[in-house]
């Protein structure tokens, strides 16, 4: 009998945080430009990526910036 391991990306506590921002996002504007959001450079994040960001362990920062973009869209104050 053997016994299945986890798959590793899919238990990762950085991988539930992009799931957490991208499925925030996927509200605000789409799937599409949520995935795109989330690999292009970001202003608020210093000019990372918020891919990059939440690697460095800065998920606060990220989900500030999701937070920004519902303020931009006139729906979380």
């Amino acid at each position: 009998m053997t016994t299945a391991s986890a798959d590793p990306i899919s238990t990762s506590p950085l991988a539930a945080i992009a799931l957490q921002a991208i499925t925030q996002l996927d509200k605000l504007v789409g799937p599409v430009e949520a995935q795109f959001w989330m690999q292009r450079s970001n202003d608020f994040l210093g000019g990372v990526t918020p891919i990059t960001a939440i690697k460095e362990r800065r998920s606060a920062d990220v989900m500030s910036a999701v937070r920004l973009v519902a303020i931009e869209k006139g729906l979380f104050e």
